[in-house]
């Protein structure tokens, strides 16, 4: 009885003053590892749901206080975690990839792109900067309708329209048609965040986020009747939004490993590529592996985390 009990009851955090969800932390691994064996493979390893996952998490804990702070405060908090970091890998990959240009006689900023103003010297840094402008429309916007409960039921209206809408703002270009395919996460993220503000109790927040599921996932579908890719961006966000309310599900239990990798994670999406192209790459190339592209992700992402860990031991653990 007392294991039921357990399960049932979620605590709630004398911080944020909301329930603190343990498979949520979990999801942040998971979310990691699917971006990394994409960038290393070409393929997704969780049906493309792990870019979604790291956009409502990081868009919903941002709206998930019952009162909206101030944006100074909501500022204070979001930018040491998110403009920094970003602000300083873009000038160390910065120097990174002028350093070869001066040793070879090349002009040191040949390689600059105007576009790159948005998102950094390595195109994978894109997301920081979105997050970022994504959290402070969903921050704005938590300030305006305050505590009202009819918020998330428009929010997910427009999430609904932003899978319809998405697909007509397409680009090839990069990180401009990861921007676009981002859309419907800040509205589902509100509503997720707004869902965790409202309920202390875990049962009902279960059924709610369940319940909001089969109505993105019906939205979803009338999306895919109007245009093949509205459904596919509604598939990666409705899975993404899926895992995040199936975790509810699962025994609120803490438990050591997932403590130790989750403060890991933001590291291993800033730096996985400079520690596969500076270390497991030319390793593998060595011994003639680099061809296996499952291995490649099975030696970066421990490899990754160990050097991020490794960097979290020194000053540098305020960008990581």
């Amino acid at each position: 009885m007392r294991a039921l009990a357990a399960t049932l009851r979620a605590p709630v955090s004398p911080v944020t003053g909301r329930l603190h969800l343990e498979g949520w932390d979990r999801l942040r691994v998971i979310a990691a590892l699917d971006t990394v064996f994409l960038h290393f493979t070409g393929d997704h390893a969780f049906f493309g749901w792990g870019l979604p996952l790291f956009l409502l998490l990081s868009i919903a804990l941002g709206v998930s206080k019952p009162q909206a702070p101030t944006t100074a405060r909501f500022l204070e908090r979001r930018v040491p975690r998110i403009l920094l970091p970003w602000v300083f890998w873009a000038v160390t990959f910065v120097g990174l990839r002028a350093l070869p240009c001066w040793m070879s006689g090349l002009p040191l900023f040949g390689w600059v792109e105007p576009s790159m103003l948005f998102y950094g010297p390595r195109i994978h840094l894109w997301f920081l900067p979105f997050i970022l402008g994504a959290g402070l429309i969903a921050h704005r916007v938590h300030q305006l309708v305050g505590t009202s409960r009819v918020a998330p039921v428009v929010a997910l209206g427009l999430a609904g329209g932003a899978v319809l809408l998405a697909p007509t703002l397409s680009t090839t270009e990069w990180p401009y048609a990861q921007w676009v395919f981002s859309l419907p996460a800040i509205p589902l993220g509100f509503v997720l965040g707004r869902a965790l503000a409202f309920e202390r109790s875990l049962p009902r927040l279960r059924l709610m986020l369940l319940t909001i599921l089969l109505g993105f996932v019906g939205l979803g579908l009338a999306a895919w009747g109007v245009d093949e890719r509205s459904g596919v961006y509604a598939f990666r966000h409705a899975g993404g939004f899926g895992l995040l309310a199936l975790a509810t599900l699962l025994p609120n239990r803490a438990d050591p490993i997932t403590k130790k990798l989750t403060p890991l994670m933001l590291g291993v999406y800033i730096l996985h590529p400079a520690v596969y192209g500076w270390i497991v790459k030319p390793a593998m190339c060595a011994v003639e592996m680099n061809h296996v592209r499952w291995l490649r992700v099975a030696l970066a992402f421990p490899a990754t985390m160990l050097v991020v860990w490794l960097l979290r031991k020194t000053w540098l653990k305020r960008f990581l």
